[in-house]
């Protein structure tokens, strides 16, 4: 891990315990944290920080995608 994607991470972790903190009991969250930005020659990752298992971040994630491809104006851009 480079020492940005390290950066990164100790910053979602923060913010994932406050996040947890918040929401109601029995609520799950995935954060998700990437670098803009085309390829050019470097490997960009995403990172992310749930309290979820993965698979059912997965299975969000594509529920998510799902809606968004059959119709793009179910959700807003913001929360």
């Amino acid at each position: 891990m480079t020492e940005r994607e390290q950066q990164a991470n100790a910053v979602l972790q923060e913010i994932a315990k406050d996040i947890k903190m918040k929401l109601p009991d029995n609520m799950g969250f995935a954060l998700l944290a990437y670098e803009f930005g085309g390829n050019e020659g470097k490997e960009h990752k995403m990172m992310y920080v749930s309290n979820s298992q993965r698979e059912d971040v997965i299975l969000a994630m594509t529920e998510f995608i799902k809606k968004q491809l059959d119709d793009p104006t179910m959700f807003g851009k913001d929360v």
